[in-house]
């Protein structure tokens, strides 16, 4: 909104408040949230070109008063450009003319010119600009600057609460708001009736202040918000805030994010979301701000989805530091709009770049990057570079968190090899070692974890007991500091103990720091009760007290080691145990996370009225934990049937914004649930897919796993899981590659893949030299010559490599080709020598291969007794197929002496094992001895054949009950042959039939 256009407005107002003692301001929304946008472009249009000709006037002025007034303008912002009402400013402009109006020593605006760069001064901030504008301020107001006020605490204000009456009449006689607005609340404390006179003339004093331009109207504003008067007297609140709001102050976005709640309650969504509309209209970045985070925020001003990301366009366009600042944090974390990285990192960069004409600290900016909950990599590569800078600069005291960072980054393995770390790890430490040597204790710590953990360098345990010791010494007059040094010290010789065996004295220890109250080694302790522990007999009831004791005095890492011990006994009185000691908090300290996890024991202990209350709160549910957990209690209460839970858990899954760990659990949970179709499943399928490209090893395996289940899934499509596999294979992990590998039907994933799958197949073969099933599959592919060239060399070599790690089924697979002459030229001399190696190895395979050619291969003689040689070795090496034809044999004679008793004994063993091909041996034997349908010992393996579920023989079992009694077996026989038919079985239903066909006729065959 322009000057002029806001004098305007205010001038009618003044109108009005002459003809009435209750003034009522502000304009009525008149479009809805939707429309805003259009609308704030058209105006912003021609606030602009109205703007462009007063910058030309000033430009082109010498007067003192219109130079002041350029200076404000370019103070409070330029407009973005024709489009984009947000305003930038240009502090260091406006500073330079304020400076230049100062040394002219124009009496006439000297006051306003000094108060205007005070202001700006602190803006820019610094410690040279915030003395100067100490001084400023001191010489234009001398008495009052020989008072201090309390920190947080406005001066002029304290100053006016301790006036009398008749001080607050006379000054607010002489225009100040602050006197007026402290004389009401004396005449409200009083009663008296001429408070509401007053409050009109308060209002009246705001509008004639904001026509001068006066930033006072923003300040009263934000004390009257507070106030109980505003509570009795919304009409007036409006007035106020929308006469500040006209201003486009940041200041006046800060008065409605700071009392949000009571605006709400006194004004409402409504009028609170015109004003921050007004505010944008005015130029606010920060109301901008509000409108783009209010989705973050579930929505609390009640901004639409389009609102908000054309707030988000109008920063990004504006690129302010704060405007950065959103634009890096939304891109990043991919709030409402589309996660894009390359956009977040953008934005830090001109964050970053912008920070000193922002006038903002360098620790502050590095805290910045800090609070978007950055992982290591963003870190070190935004924050660390200013932490380098500043301890370049000569600020050693920099040293230490630049060291955590470091520290925090290796172990999340950030760096790859020490010399990707921006300090190498020596000179680094070695710096440390400096700063302590100097007399910086704050180092300490962390460089004895340094040298204990041997993080950086190599783990010195000496250096870090003696860095320990000597913190001891100097601190010695601190008790805390003894306690935590005594902790870093056990704890040095915890991961010792394997090597030193020294278990009593560190028991000893742990013990007498728990008894000392110690809370880390209360749980340490509490966990060796429960557990045990070398030389250390357990104690679990004992444990569990000492955990509960810790988790009492409010060491909430105690409380899932206790609930662990809880829920592994099943032990009803130990969770209510546990839920007691935390009912014992104030709930308004329990974190969210505590209560989850109190929730979770009322859970196990079927108190879902009581989980529920926990979960159901406004803090709790903005927690996915809480939110998912509560779907499950709701569900175990019947209170939401399967499908509306597993709705509500999607939800979750999908919205989901937090840590990598929860998420997965969460996928985990759901796709474990049955009857979910791969519709339903995809979203969360996609949630899975975006921590596996992260390289998330858990997610790989899970997204693996979930591919079987729903193999036409898009999100986990055939490359992506390659891709994964690959991540894993690159780790040493070459199971679920080589599953790919051996179960991929070519003709079903399309030639490009294939090949894909081949190229990654070879390039992770040195990173698996174990893997005898992915050497294979590359050399068929030499061998087959469709996606590779033909290398019979290539395939040898490959192939003897698998020998050597025994992958006999792959290597069967290939003797087998060369002996049938299958995508191979036929060379049967070969096939049998790889059998016979494989054989040897012990591959029943091999040997059952090896031995079926023997007896009744293609075009080669029939040597029994080979045979039979090699059936025995693969049937003592487990094969049940070879127990089978080992029975076979002997009841034939074939290749050894017959013995019946032997062959049914080996065929019985087989049968026992399950193979169906043992029993069907074993009926016949049995039936050819007795051919009627009274043979026990026959329909003891068709019985087990029906078991099995073989077609043929469950006819065969129908037909024996028909024989024996149809007209008492009908529904068996008959329930039989439905179920061989649903077998596949088309004799099933030919038989049925018939017998349907007697039954009818009268007939019996």
């Amino acid at each position: 909104m322009n000057l002029a256009t806001r004098k305007s407005r205010l001038s009618a107002t003044l109108l009005t408040a002459l003809a009435s003692s209750a003034v009522i301001f502000g304009v009525a929304p008149a479009t809805t949230a939707s429309e805003m946008p259009r609308q704030l472009a058209a105006e912003a249009k021609k606030a602009y070109q109205a703007e462009q000709k007063i910058l030309a006037d000033y430009r082109t002025s010498t007067e003192a008063s219109a130079l002041l007034g350029y200076a404000r303008l370019l103070a409070r912002g330029r407009i973005a450009n024709d489009h984009n009402p947000l305003r930038v400013a240009d502090i260091d402009a406006a500073i330079a003319i304020y400076r230049s109006l100062l040394a002219a020593g124009d009496a006439n605006i000297n006051a306003k010119v000094t108060a205007g760069l005070a202001e700006l001064l602190l803006r820019k901030g610094g410690a040279a600009n915030e003395g100067e504008a100490q001084a400023l301020r001191a010489a234009l107001h001398p008495a009052e600057a020989a008072t201090q006020a309390p920190p947080g605490v406005d001066a002029q204000a304290q100053d006016l609460a301790t006036n009398s009456e008749a001080a607050l009449r006379d000054k607010m006689s002489k225009g100040s708001l602050d006197a007026a607005f402290e004389l009401l609340l004396l005449l409200n404390r009083q009663n008296s009736v001429e408070a509401d006179t007053l409050r009109s003339q308060v209002v009246l004093m705001a509008n004639l202040s904001a026509l001068d331009g006066d930033g006072a109207v923003i300040r009263l504003a934000g004390r009257y918000a507070t106030s109980f008067d505003a509570q009795e007297h919304p009409d007036v609140l409006k007035s106020l805030l929308v006469l500040a709001a006209g201003y486009g102050s940041d200041s006046a976005a800060g008065i409605i994010e700071k009392n949000r709640d009571v605006l709400f309650s006194i004004l409402g969504k409504d009028e609170l979301r015109h004003l921050i509309w007004e505010l944008v209209d005015g130029g606010s970045s920060r109301a901008a701000e509000l409108i783009a985070l209010d989705l973050v925020d579930e929505n609390v001003y009640g901004f639409d989805e389009a609102d908000s990301k054309w707030a988000v366009s109008m920063l990004d366009e504006a690129r302010s530091y704060r405007a950065n600042y959103l634009i890096a944090k939304l891109y990043y974390q991919g709030i409402y709009v589309e996660k894009d990285l390359a956009r977040a990192t953008a934005a830090m960069d001109r964050m970053l770049d912008g920070a000193a004409e922002a006038g903002q600290e360098r620790l502050v900016v590095a805290d910045r990057f800090a609070r978007i909950n950055l992982p290591d990599s963003l870190i070190a590569k935004y924050a660390l570079p200013i932490y380098l800078d500043i301890w370049k600069g000569g600020k050693s005291s920099v040293i230490g968190r630049l060291a955590r960072i470091v520290v925090s980054a290796e172990k999340a393995g950030y760096y790859a090899t020490p010399a990707a770390m921006p300090i190498p790890p020596e000179q680094l430490v070695a710096e440390l070692s400096n700063a302590y040597d100097a007399g910086d204790l704050s180092v300490g710590l962390i460089l004895g974890d340094i040298f204990r953990e041997g993080r950086l360098v190599k783990e010195e345990s000496s250096r870090a007991r003696s860095i320990y010791e000597e913190l001891k010494q100097q601190y010695a007059d601190s008790p805390e500091m003894q306690l935590k040094l005594r902790e870093a010290l056990a704890k040095l010789v915890r991961q010792d103990l394997e090597v030193t065996l020294n278990y009593s004295p560190y028991y000893a220890e742990v013990r007498e720091l728990a008894d000392q109250h110690n809370l880390w080694a209360m749980k340490e302790y509490g966990v060796l009760l429960a557990k045990g522990a070398p030389q250390f007999e357990a104690d679990p009831e004992a444990g569990f007290t000492l955990l509960l004791n810790a988790l009492s005095q409010g060491y909430f890492s105690a409380g899932p080691d206790a609930a662990e011990l809880a829920l592994s006994t099943g032990s009803a009185d130990k969770l209510k145990r546990l839920a007691d000691v935390y009912a014992n908090f104030d709930p308004r300290i329990l974190t969210p996370e505590s209560n989850v996890q109190l929730a979770k024991i009322d859970f196990a202990l079927k108190q879902f009225d009581k989980a529920e209350v926990l979960l159901d709160t406004p803090e709790m549910l903005e927690l996915p934990t809480s939110r998912f957990l509560l779907v499950q209690v709701r569900r175990a209460a019947g209170k939401l049937d399967a499908a509306e839970a597993h709705r509500q858990m999607k939800d979750v899954v999908v919205s989901f914004k937090g840590d990598d760990a929860t998420l997965l659990g969460f996928v985990q949970q759901l796709t474990q649930e049955d009857g979910l179709s791969e519709d339903f499943a995809e979203p969360i399928l996609v949630q899975l897919a975006q921590l596996a490209d992260r390289g998330d090893v858990n997610a790989i395996i899970a997204a693996f796993k979930l591919r079987q289940k729903w193999p036409s899934s898009q999100a986990l499509n055939f490359r992506k899981v390659v891709g994964w596999c690959n991540i894993l294979a690159e780790r040493g992990q070459g199971g679920p590659l080589t599953r790919v590998a051996v179960n991929v039907n070519p003709k079903a994933v399309g030639d490009e893949s294939f090949r894909y799958l081949i190229d990654t197949v070879e390039g992770a073969l040195p990173h698996l030299p174990t893997n005898g099933n992915l050497r294979m599959f590359l050399a068929r592919q030499y061998l087959n010559g469709q996606y590779r060239p033909k290398d019979f060399a290539k395939a040898d070599q490959l192939t003897k490599q698998a020998a050597e790690l025994g992958n006999e089924e792959a290597l069967n697979t290939i003797a087998t080709n060369y002996y049938f002459g299958q995508d191979v030229e036929m060379d049967r001399d070969r096939a049998e020598a790889l059998y016979r190696d494989l054989a040897f190895m012990g591959s029943n395979r091999s040997a059952l291969a090896l031995a079926r050619n023997y007896s009744k291969g293609p075009s080669s003689r029939v040597y029994e007794s080979r045979a039979f040689a090699y059936y025995i070795k693969a049937a003592l090496n487990g094969s049940v197929t070879a127990m089978t034809e080992m029975g076979r044999s002997y009841l034939a004679g074939a290749g050894a002496v017959q013995n019946e008793q032997k062959g049914v004994a080996w065929l019985e063993r087989a049968a026992e094992l399950g193979n169906t091909d043992a029993m069907i041996q074993l009926y016949y034997y049995y039936f050819i001895k007795n051919p009627t349908n009274q043979n026990p010992e026959a329909e003891r393996w068709l019985n087990a054949l029906v078991a099995a579920e073989v077609p043929d023989m469950i006819l065969r079992k129908a037909v024996l009950l028909y024989g024996r009694d149809k007209d008492a077996n009908k529904d068996e026989i008959f329930a039989l042959l439905d179920h061989a038919e649903e077998l596949g079985s088309q004799f099933a239903r030919r038989l049925k039939n018939s017998y349907v066909k007697e039954a009818r006729a009268g007939v019996s065959k």
